[in-house]
């Protein structure tokens, strides 16, 4: 009994210490990119050579990021029923990876003409997609400090990415040198790009992965919008003010990148199951969690708009109270789909996220041309309401209802 106590307590004690050097990973990153590396370009080229930047990179975090995420996340799911290899998703990253790059080079050559800069862009798409995918290492194995690292690595190579582009005037050097670094720490202390055979599970990984893709472009076209469409619907300006002002609770909001992380490492090991009294108390910390955050938000974004935007201070700060609501609201709904998704509800996870993704993308698009900033504030917040209470009702009625029904 006494051993059975020592057990329970090191888990608590890994579990807490795994959360720590997650989130610490990400504060890390998003503490390089939003304290130094985008109001020093602010600073010294302005928010319009700042917004452009800022909508290239939204491009990245859509295409790339999502393809990278996907693949990743299909490993951890697939695992609670089926063994699989390296080789099992080798083809499908690579064919994946081609389809991203030929994308954002397209991207890249109509919003500048420049054909050396769009391939470059391209070539940049796929480095990226690799790093979000070499994660999946650290998630299967559960070494959370070795994630801690490879993200620091990442934002070291960011700043002196930053220190070239200052030299040179190539804005791509800054996040080039922080994602290679980052696969080459991944190439000699993992082993998740050598070659092994594949086990034949390709079927079943084409069909979550096409589901999971789907899902994480609809979302993360939804968090970037602000950066790839406001710019066309508004002007790049815009994008620096929407992005100044929405960043502490965005900060936020990739908290639950390290936190979901967590969980499907943790909940996608074979066998494990969520009790109705442990998704209750996940509810109830992912509310409160969300309360205190929301505080945090409101006195933070003022300290934070005037110490790194001083000169969008007047212009953004009535935004401040819907904004980080909307976002914050954002943020809490989604620790819940993840939670959805670790069950292995993948076309349910699927289905609302696409349903919420079209509705968000549609509803700001209209609403931003005839009421700019406040349009893109008001989409965010309705979406997000509907979206926290159409996945509570829904892990309620299958999670539960149909392990009753086993039972």
């Amino acid at each position: 009994m006494i051993k059975g106590v020592f057990k329970a307590v090191s888990k608590k004690r890994k579990i807490a210490g795994d959360l720590v050097y997650t989130i610490g990973a990400t504060v890390v990153m998003n503490a390089v990119l939003n304290l130094i590396v985008y109001p020093l370009i602010n600073y010294r080229f302005g928010k319009d050579v700042s917004g452009s930047i800022l909508n290239f990179i939204g491009v990245i975090y859509i295409i790339p990021q999502a393809v990278g995420a996907s693949i990743n996340n299909t490993r951890l799911v697939m695992r609670k029923t089926s063994e699989t290899t390296n080789g099992d998703y080798t083809r499908l990253l690579s064919f994946f990876c081609v389809i991203s790059a030929i994308l954002c080079g397209w991207f890249g050559f109509a919003k500048t003409e420049d054909i050396v800069f769009s391939i470059f862009y391209g070539l940049f798409s796929i480095i990226y997609a690799l790093r979000m995918y070499a994660q999946v290492e650290f998630r299967l194995k559960l070494l959370f400090s070795r994630y801690f690292w490879y993200n620091i690595i990442i934002s070291a190579g960011y700043i002196v990415g930053l220190g070239l582009y200052f030299i040179t005037g190539q804005w791509l050097l800054i996040f080039v040198v922080g994602e290679l670094l980052a696969l080459v720490y991944s190439f000699f202390i993992g082993d998740i790009f050598k070659r092994q055979a594949s086990t034949g599970h390709s079927r079943q990984i084409n069909k979550n992965v096409l589901l999971i893709l789907l899902s994480t472009l609809i979302r993360d076209g939804v968090t970037q919008f602000d950066k790839v469409m406001v710019e066309q619907i508004i002007s790049p300006g815009a994008v620096t003010e929407y992005h100044a002002v929405s960043l502490i609770a965005k900060t936020m909001q990739m908290l639950v990148t390290p936190i979901n992380t967590l969980i499907l490492s943790y909940l996608t090991v074979k066998d494990t199951k969520i009790s109705r009294k442990a998704f209750n108390k996940f509810v109830l910390y992912g509310l409160g969690f969300g309360a205190f955050f929301y505080g945090v938000c409101l006195v933070g974004t003022p300290v934070f708009v005037k110490l790194f935007y001083g000169n969008l201070y007047d212009d953004v700060m009535q935004y401040n109270l819907l904004v980080n609501l909307a976002l914050i609201l954002g943020f809490v709904s989604n620790i819940f789909m993840g939670i959805m998704l670790s069950q292995g509800r993948t076309r349910m996870y699927t289905v609302i996220q696409t349903t919420w993704g079209v509705s968000y993308i549609g509803l700001s698009y209209w609403l931003a041309t005839g009421y700019g900033l406040w349009g893109i504030i008001f989409s965010t917040l309705i979406t997000n309401i509907a979206k926290m209470v159409v996945v509570l009702v829904a892990s309620y009625k299958t999670i539960f209802y149909e392990k009753e029904i086993s039972d």
